[in-house]
């Protein structure tokens, strides 16, 4: 059932390489590259997501809840290993405890990052070290609940360029919007259009 799961991700996924540039940490004019993890992990015979609450302190998209990552820095080499470096620093998963299974088209930030969000399987005995400085706390979501539509609100706002929307869940008492919000929606987007193939 975890294998037909992952199977079945990795097929929603761009398996392919990222283009150079993106791959070495350069991104659209204007906006830095930065990357995160979509981390899932198996628990009561399903996959759930982890996620971060950032702490009230921090300068970009600070208390939001938000997948473990971060800008590029050019120690880095390639963005994908930003998305480990970041996860590493941020709840202590080492990358040899991630399967990384592909990554999904980068979105725009708010704050001036360009996002490639890679999709990972956390090892059975992964154990979470978080960065007490960065994280407020770390939880875990049934990617069932993000599945559900009846989940999803949608929410529209007045911007420059027009009427925009975005997406909110509420899950307990956490709001999961923004950015990691619409990562989560393209993902689940992906699958649906592969399940209706």
């Amino acid at each position: 059932m975890k294998q037909q799961f992952i199977s079945k991700i990795s097929a929603g996924l761009n398996p392919e390489r990222l283009p150079e540039a993106v791959w070495e940490g350069l991104s659209a004019e204007g906006k830095r590259a930065a990357a995160v993890l979509f981390p899932f992990y198996w628990k009561n015979d399903e996959p759930w997501v982890l996620l971060t609450q950032r702490n009230k302190n921090l300068k970009h998209h600070s208390g939001q809840v938000s997948f473990p990552g971060g800008a590029f820095e050019p120690e880095d080499g390639h963005v994908r290993n930003t998305a480990l470096r970041e996860t590493e620093e941020e709840v202590g998963i080492a990358a040899q405890n991630i399967k990384l299974l592909g990554y999904l088209d980068s979105l725009p930030s708010i704050s001036g990052f360009e996002v490639t969000p890679f999709v990972g399987f956390l090892a059975d005995d992964f154990e979470v070290v978080k960065d007490e400085r960065e994280v407020h706390k770390v939880f875990g979501v049934p990617f069932s609940f993000f599945q559900n539509k009846e989940n999803r609100q949608k929410q529209y706002v007045k911007t420059p360029l027009g009427r925009k929307h975005y997406y909110i869940y509420q899950y307990n008492d956490d709001v999961i919007w923004g950015l990691t919000a619409q990562i989560i929606v393209k993902l689940v987007k992906r699958l649906e259009e592969k399940h209706e193939r």
